[in-house]
């Protein structure tokens, strides 16, 4: 048995620990269904056409982590090499929507600096954007065609490390832009699932660098139901968005 599904109980020799990630994964899929559910809502209810791309990130957000959760169940109960390749690209491009989602609002908003105040154009950051697939494609490749296990983990890890950050700095920008804004709001809310999900892409190193699979394993769960909590959390603001967009 690989690296490559270190909570399966053949690897971590512990069977709660496949149960926690079931649990776990359960959660993710139905919270990511919902979230998904209440990103269209708004995006359909909205009417300003600047923030129609940020709520489309955000459904796919919620549909890139539904997909997550569905392989990480699925994954708990047998360990496939197919599923951890699509499970980790997922994860990858869960990450990936979330930030560009982030960058959307800082360009395209009423809030954006002039073109000639920005440090790097939007074209650049679209070039930028589209390394950030083929990383996916190079660690989904890694992992499905050639059993690349360190690999796989090593440019999930720095990947996922990657992609958050560049999401991370937009919603730092945003945050001296819109204090005090609905929109505010929404930013600190998704910012807790943007990291649990930069740490749960990261917490596979752990093995390559000499920890345990069950204690990597344990990580990973928490990041697991951290993800969970989190869009639960963020779904609830999704939802009073649409009510208070439903009354106006």
């Amino acid at each position: 048995m690989t690296a490559l599904a270190p909570l399966s109980v053949e690897a971590t020799g512990d069977p709660s620990a496949a149960v926690v990630r079931f649990l776990g994964s359960v959660l993710v899929a139905v919270s990511a269904g919902v979230f998904g559910f209440y990103a269209v809502r708004n995006l359909r209810l909205n009417r300003l056409e600047s923030q129609r791309p940020f709520w489309r990130y955000l459904g796919a957000v919620g549909a890139t982590a539904g997909l997550f959760g569905l392989f990480g169940v699925a994954e708990s109960v047998v360990s496939s090499r197919v599923l951890t390749a699509f499970g980790h690209g997922a994860l990858l491009f869960c990450i990936v929507f979330l930030a560009f989602s982030m960058r959307e609002v800082y360009y395209n908003s009423a809030l954006a600096p002039a073109p000639d105040d920005q440090r790097f154009s939007l074209a650049t950051l679209r070039r930028v954007e589209a390394a950030f697939v083929v990383v996916i494609l190079v660690e989904w490749v890694a992992v499905l065609l050639v059993a690349q296990t360190a690999v796989a983990e090593v440019v999930k890890g720095l990947g996922s490390v990657a992609f958050a950050a560049y999401g991370v700095v937009f919603a730092e920008k945003l945050e001296s832009m819109a204090r005090g804004t609905s929109l505010d709001t929404l930013r600190r809310h998704l910012l807790p699932v943007l990291v649990s999900l930069a740490g749960l892409g990261l917490a596979d190193l752990g093995v390559l660098v000499g920890f345990s699979p069950v204690v990597v394993g344990a990580v990973e769960n928490v990041f697991v139901v951290l993800v969970a909590g989190f869009l639960i959390t963020t779904t609830i603001r999704l939802q009073q968005n649409v009510e208070g967009l439903s009354a106006g």
